[in-house]
């Protein structure tokens, strides 16, 4: 955070960084006016207001994707908050069949925009699942705040995650009782909140999305392959102190792999397999040297590579036969998969230490291959390689922990929950 508001000083100068502050500021402050004053206008009981981490991503986007396959935007128009305005509206000139009823509106305005005042101010619904953008603001009694969220993994709530916020989200989507828990905890809000539907985004896995795997095997040619090991590991660094667990200092920030060598020669082993690993690395990590080398059998994706292919997170994930994984949501989402799970725990007394886990025995509900180095790591892929999956009964025994639900209608109960619904 510091070196970034140094680079704007140097960028700028200190005179004319002070003068962005300042427009910043004027800006922020008349858009709040704007929205007080749009607030005195009839609330549109049919506007939805949507956001996402990444412009129409994640669990947003796929609640999103339900609706409009399901003729809910013939009744209610979606105002989605995006950085890329105009990117996004090109894609709708280009399908406009794939966003009906809906507008962009610039989710973080560095003018004053009387759109984005109106939209927080008459929607019904705000749903997002990164930024609550009506936190500074005092909404209407009547309009609903949900925060589709993340997902849940390991990681405690370390103290717990207190605000200042003037609104407050009504509903928070989990998937069992583990996660309605450990969010109520770190949020600070009553579980009550915390409501089981499930996560839209996993409605994916019981999708075929037959097109979503025509365009990434022409990209990717993932069918070559013995099989697709997936691995998302967690981003141990954070502008938040309170989150950040920088006890990895390598050449990689991964666990395992200290080394641009050590890469090399896991890419070998997964050669003689005929194994494929995919890394999808944090935007951050992916920017590291090591990782802008070539190495045969693993395959770095990027978030813009499947924003360009129209492709979502989960949809590609779906492809996955197995998942390495330490302490993130995507190991606990993957057990809807039923597919082998390999879990890194080379760090986890340092994790322990500088984050810490809910529940505090989180390692007994990790079903699967526990590694803590490379050649470990190797034998637990030699296996699944060999159609071994001998955690299969083990990981269904911990399911119900934490998914309620394994049906693939996690965005339905959403929508039946807040109370959109639409009979055609």
């Amino acid at each position: 955070m510091e070196s970034n508001i140094l680079q704007k000083i140097k960028k700028h100068g200190l005179v004319g960084s002070m003068k962005v502050v300042e427009l910043h500021a004027a800006v922020a402050i008349n858009n709040k006016c704007f929205y007080y004053y749009k607030k005195h206008r009839r609330m549109d009981e049919q506007l939805i207001v949507m956001e996402s981490e990444g412009d129409l991503s994640d669990n947003a986007f796929a609640l999103y994707d339900y609706m409009r396959h399901n003729d809910y935007l013939k009744k209610y128009h979606v105002a989605w908050l995006v950085d890329r305005v105009e990117e996004a509206k090109t894609l709708q000139q280009k399908n406009p069949e794939d966003f009906p009823n809906t507008e962009f509106v610039q989710k973080l305005p560095k003018k004053v925009d009387k759109r984005w005042a109106e939209v927080l101010a008459t929607c019904k619904w705000y749903i997002y699942d990164h930024c609550n953008l009506l936190a500074p603001l005092i909404k209407r009694k009547e309009q609903k705040v949900i925060y589709l969220s993340h997902g849940w993994g390991y990681k405690a709530a370390k103290g717990g995650f207190t605000t200042n916020d003037l609104t407050h989200y009504d509903m928070i989507t989990v998937t069992g009782h583990i996660s309605a828990k450990g969010m109520s905890e770190y949020w600070q809000e009553p579980e009550e909140k915390a409501v089981i539907t499930g996560y839209p985004r996993l409605d994916y896995f019981f999708q075929s999305n037959a097109k979503v795997r025509e365009k990434i095997n022409q990209k990717w040619h993932l069918a070559h392959y013995k099989k697709v090991i997936f691995w998302m590991p967690t981003f141990r660094q954070s502008y938040n102190e309170s989150l950040s667990e920088d006890y990895i200092k390598n050449q990689t920030g991964l666990p395992i792999f200290e080394t641009k060598d050590s890469l090399q020669e896991f890419s070998d082993f997964l050669k003689t397999r005929n194994l494929l690993l995919i890394f999808k690395l944090h935007h951050l990590q992916a920017e590291l040297p090591v990782f802008q080398s070539y190495f045969e059998n693993i395959l770095l994706v990027r978030d813009e590579d499947l924003h360009k292919m129209g492709v979502q997170l989960y949809q590609f994930i779906d492809m996955a036969d197995a998942l390495i994984s330490d302490y993130s949501s995507i190991s606990i989402d993957f057990l809807l998969k039923d597919k082998p799970i390999v879990f890194t725990l080379d760090d986890y007394e340092d994790y322990r230490k500088s984050r810490g886990f809910f529940p505090e025995n989180a390692i007994d509900f990790m079903k699967g291959y526990h590694v803590y180095n490379q050649k470990e790591l190797e034998d637990s892929l030699s296996e699944i390689a060999d159609g071994i999956d001998k955690y299969i009964g083990e990981r269904h025994a911990v399911m119900k922990n934490y998914h309620t639900y394994s049906d693939g209608n996690s965005a339905r109960r959403v929508l039946d929950t807040i109370g959109i619904k639409w009979k055609a």
